[in-house]
């Protein structure tokens, strides 16, 4: 399985090691700089590096991660779906079919096994 606090707490280096020679106090400094007291949570249709597709589902223009966000909530009407299964499910709706990989991001440190909620 894939590691996705990594992907969320993308923008803060690993503050557990000391390879880039910064101190404890000095990381947690960063750490506390990068985040916020706003529940800010955001899905994102690909990595810095790759590039958002555009999709034609059905004879409608989309963007292929807000069409595998919309189906995977559409799967789970009846139940509650936590944010590590929400994003599986978007990757898995999209692999093999387009190159992107969708990323999940947060203002602060997430629970993923939390549900989601808009």
């Amino acid at each position: 399985m894939m590691n996705f606090g990594k992907d969320i707490m993308g923008m803060v280096k690993d503050a557990a090691g000391s390879k880039d020679g910064r101190s404890a106090d000095a990381k947690q400094e960063h750490v506390e700089a990068n985040t916020t007291d706003a529940d800010i949570i955001m899905f994102s249709g690909c990595q810095d590096m790759q590039t958002s597709a555009d999709a034609n589902i059905a004879g409608e223009a989309t963007g292929a991660m807000s069409y595998a966000l919309v189906k995977t909530l559409e799967g789970h009407l009846r139940e509650r779906i936590t944010y590590t299964d929400l994003l599986r499910e978007m990757r898995e709706t999209l692999e093999g079919k387009y190159t992107q990989v969708p990323m999940l991001s947060a203002g602060r440190r997430l629970k993923l096994d939390q549900p989601f909620t808009i």
